[in-house]
């Protein structure tokens, strides 16, 4: 037969879900912090010899 386990403690739950949260944060600043980057690397890349020199080139990759 199917044994049931019993239910988790409270405080075992809270602690659970401040796990939770936190690595919820922490994913939360990782992302953020690629956004950034990836920010800075499209602004280089704008800025740069060669994306001008295409863009004079092939105007539909203009946005």
């Amino acid at each position: 037969m199917t044994q049931h386990l019993p239910p988790p403690a409270l405080d075992q739950i809270h602690q659970r879900a401040a796990k939770v949260q936190e690595i919820c944060q922490q994913a939360d600043e990782g992302v953020l912090m690629l956004d950034e980057l990836i920010a800075q690397l499209e602004e280089q890349i704008r800025s740069s010899f060669v994306y001008r020199y295409r863009l004079k080139l092939s105007p539909e990759l203009e946005h």
